[in-house]
């Protein structure tokens, strides 16, 4: 419905750019981080973003999973597991999984990735939620009882 169009067509390219960019930030992060020395509680919110993205994961099962904000044709709209609570657990599960990585061996070039994934990740989001209210009439209630992040 919206590749019909040049500006579902430029909305389409910008969701793709935004996974790469997303994949990007991610990678900045982790190739500078000193993964064999982390504190404790760098661990401990790794752990619980993993566990949160695993759980989110499951939860959607992998036939109506997608990377991009785009929604999967015969795809459902899913509210329950994680999804009770949060619209998006799998970007915050990455924020959970990345800001502690960060934080726990600060640099501002570090804050820079942290900082882009976020707004990245946001884009992303009400791109997402766009197409999500388009495809599944029931969205808008739902976004009445949940959180984005």
């Amino acid at each position: 419905m919206f590749n019909t169009t040049r500006m579902g067509r430029r909305k389409s390219y910008l969701a793709w750019l935004l996974v790469m960019l997303q994949f990007l930030f991610i990678g900045l992060i982790i190739i500078t981080s000193p993964l064999f020395h982390l504190k404790v509680w760098v661990i401990v919110f790794m752990l619980a973003g993993i566990a949160m993205g695993l759980y989110a994961i499951q939860t959607i099962r992998l036939g109506n999973f997608n990377i991009s904000p785009h929604v999967k044709p015969n795809g459902k709209l899913i509210a329950h597991g994680p999804y009770r609570f949060v619209r998006h657990p799998m970007y915050t599960a990455i924020l959970i999984t990345c800001w502690p990585l960060v934080l726990g061996h600060f640099s501002y070039l570090r804050l820079g990735f942290a900082a882009g994934l976020t707004i990245v990740l946001i884009v992303k989001l009400h791109i997402e939620e766009q197409y999500l209210k388009l495809a599944f009439p029931a969205y808008l209630e739902y976004t009445q009882t949940s959180k984005k992040l």
